[in-house]
């Protein structure tokens, strides 16, 4: 398998930022960056670019007791999450890098909070199957015949950073990528949006949700170290599934430094609380990659 192709697959499992540089085993080249001050707004952008918008003025009411108030309306849709047990899904990925773009199907299946199973093909030919588990990371590369397996805090020595699997799994089902508290809310008086910023010990996290339905517009992600990597997502095309209103259309941006990255995935189909197994089986022929 071509190695860029691996890297795009292996995106898959990278979206727990980390404020190390990635490392990437392809030459670099310097990307177009992304404008941090930016959120997306429009995740139905051709794959040439995604297009931004200056985001919503963040200023809080003028009085605490109206900062509060606003925050005590706005923390039961911040804590609404969906409820499932497994999740299935097949999606049409976009991934494009310093290095160029591929597209790629990748084929998921999560058990809430235990198993992620991402099953990658192109062309209907598997390349690489991922299985992470809360303290595991496997990859298999079924072009090479290769096995890689790590313990989860160490997948960044092969991956373009740490993973962590809440927002990987968060990611794929379309919630918010990290939990944390309401620091902050603004109701701006244009945009038809309420705006939240949500902090935990490591990142500051800025939620954009539809006022007509309550559902989330955009994130941004970044680490409480300005120069840290920051990350940029898009929800759309809302559908409901199985009594679930769920974004069948997310669009990730990456920004680390130079370099930055972009994750279309478009979802084609997508079920909740079904059967499921996560085949993981490593042929004899294969040989284990040591990081």
């Amino acid at each position: 398998m071509n190695r860029y192709f691996l890297c795009a697959a292996m995106l898959l499992g990278t979206f727990g930022l980390s404020s190390c540089s990635f490392h990437w085993r392809v030459s670099r080249k310097k990307a177009k960056t992304i404008d941090s001050s930016a959120a997306v707004a429009n995740t139905d952008t051709a794959h040439t670019g995604v297009t931004t918008v200056p985001r919503n003025d963040f200023k809080a009411p003028d009085t605490l007791a109206a900062q509060r108030e606003l925050i005590g309306r706005l923390t039961p849709i911040w804590e609404h999450r969906i409820e499932y047990k497994t999740f299935s899904g097949k999606a049409r990925v976009h991934f494009s890098g310093p290095d160029g773009n591929k597209e790629f199907t990748a084929h998921f299946r999560i058990r809430k909070d235990s198993v992620i199973w991402v099953n990658v093909t192109f062309a209907s030919i598997p390349v690489a199957r991922i299985l992470v588990t809360q303290d595991s990371f496997f990859l298999l590369n079924t072009t090479e015949k290769e096995i890689t397996r790590l313990p989860l805090t160490q997948a960044a020595k092969i991956l373009p950073a740490r993973v962590d699997f809440h927002s990987f799994q968060n990611l794929v089902v379309g919630e918010p990528l990290r939990d944390g508290s309401i620091t902050a809310a603004s109701e701006p008086a244009f945009g038809g949006a309420w705006n939240i910023q949500v902090e935990d010990t490591a990142y500051i996290q800025r939620i954009t949700y539809n006022k007509t339905d309550s559902t989330i517009r955009t994130g941004q992600l970044r680490t409480h170290k300005p120069d840290g990597p920051q990350a940029i997502t898009a929800y759309g095309d809302y559908e409901t599934i199985s009594n679930r209103r769920v974004s069948t259309s997310r669009t990730l941006n990456i920004q680390n430094g130079a370099n930055a990255y972009s994750l279309d995935m478009n979802f084609t189909k997508a079920d909740f609380d079904e059967a499921l197994d996560y085949p993981f089986n490593i042929p004899k022929s294969y040989t284990e990659k040591k990081p």
